[in-house]
Parts: C-alpha cells; structure tokens; sequence
C-alpha cells in the first residue's frame, strides 16, 4: 500500500471499512493528522449509519460522490479525535460552511476525489492543511496568474519545479493559510494577500507574507512557514502556528 500521510508524520495504519474506506492512517507526532482513501463508487448511504453518522438534510438529497466525501471525511475526523477522548464526535458546519470544532480543538478539512487529509491540535493554535491533485501543465498555464506573480514562479523554477508543481505548491498552500486564519480574520481574501517569499526544498517547508488584511490580529508574525509534500500525482501542505 502506498503511504498515505507525509513520511515526517509518526503514523500507524487503521483498520479500513472495505470496500468503502480502502485505507487509513493516523499520526500523534508531530502533530495530529489523519487520512485515508476511499472509492465513492463503493458508498451506500447506510454506510452513514453504520459509521453513527448523521447526513445534514441538504446532503441527503446530493449526488453520491457528495455524500461519500462528506461519510468519508467524518469518519476520519471521528477517528483522530477517538485519540483524544472525544468518541463518536460528528464535524458540523455552520452556515458558511466552516467546521465545528469540539471546544478546545482547532482542525482543518480537506480532500480532493479520493483522498483525506486531516489535521486538529488543541487551541490556542492556527491550524491550516490542503490537499490537491496535481495540475496538469496545461491547467497550470491557465491559472498561473490567477495563483501566484511571476516572481514567485521564479522563485520556484530556480528551485527546481516545474510549472505544474509550482502552480500546485503555491495554490495549496495559500489554502492552507486561508483556512488557518479565515476563523481569525473573519475576512475573505484572495491569494494576492499571501505572497511566497522563499522555499528550502531540502526541508519541504516555504515561507510566506501576509498582507494586514490576511494577518490575525493576536499574531504578532507576518511571516509563517508551511510544511509541504510534493509527489508526482498530489500536494499536501499543512502548518500549525503558535502550538509549538
């Protein structure tokens, strides 16, 4: 089985729900991180019940991939925070369709068609994660200036990416810092508010600056570094700020 979380996570293998949930991982160091595969093709909508879930009543009408991701990602939220003596936790959303964390947690959610990633440690922290597919070159032209200035493609061409994985790298991690200070800020804002300003491909982290508007008040550092795992098909990024 492939590896599912990034090589720097201390993780262990979960017992899937086949032929649903096809595998899972989770991690107590050094944060608290979670993911799995699923095949949508395989969801039945018992499998909510099954898991002790609860489909919202906009979700019971949606289409079936819809309700696998929703079922899919609930049941790894449950699982991680099984961890910290929360069992049979559901993850709600409120009208803007941010979670709702268990007092005391801060996560973040994300999935692209068949994958999980989850991340929630105890507050006070900011906690942001994403996870795309790659981009293919074509896309990546396309959407090049809609991401990221060209002095960051620059920035990470000289590094050695290609304009896929830059594309990808800086779209994701800009996700990553939006959901990591959305519930601060209280503010939408666009990637133009987030500027990438270096990159150590050795260490796989970037560096950022942040604008005012993207900034939380209570911090105190524009400048935040986000971890990030590139493969040839996905980008997985993730940072945790003031838990350490």
């Amino acid at each position: 089985m492939s590896q599912l979380l990034p090589p720097r996570f201390q993780s262990v293998q979960l017992e899937p729900c086949l032929p649903f949930i096809l595998q899972a991982e989770i991690s107590s160091g050094p944060f608290h991180a979670a993911c799995c595969q699923f095949d949508a093709s395989a969801f039945t909508p018992q499998l909510a019940s099954q898991f002790c879930l609860v489909l919202p009543e906009p979700l019971r009408h949606a289409v079936k991939k819809r309700q696998a991701e929703y079922v899919a990602s609930r049941w790894l939220v449950a699982k991680l925070l099984a961890r910290s003596n929360l069992p049979n936790f559901q993850l709600f959303n409120r009208p803007d369709r941010s979670p709702i964390w268990p007092t005391g947690k801060v996560g973040s959610l994300s999935h692209h068609d068949h994958k999980i990633f989850t991340l929630i440690e105890s507050g006070p922290v900011w906690v942001g994660n994403d996870i795309e597919r790659m981009l293919t070159q074509e896309k990546a032209a396309e959407l090049r200036s809609m991401i990221m200035t060209a002095e960051e493609l620059a920035l990470l061409t000289q590094s050695g990416l290609s304009l896929s994985q830059a594309t990808t790298l800086v779209f994701s991690v800009k996700e990553t810092l939006y959901k990591a200070v959305y519930p601060a800020v209280q503010t939408l804002f666009g990637f133009e508010q987030v500027t990438l300003i270096a990159i150590d491909p050795q260490a796989s982290k970037v560096t950022v600056q942040l604008s005012t508007v993207a900034l939380p008040k209570a911090s105190r550092q524009a400048r935040w570094d986000i971890d990030y795992w590139l493969t040839d098909t996905e980008v997985m990024s993730w940072v945790v700020q003031g838990a350490l």
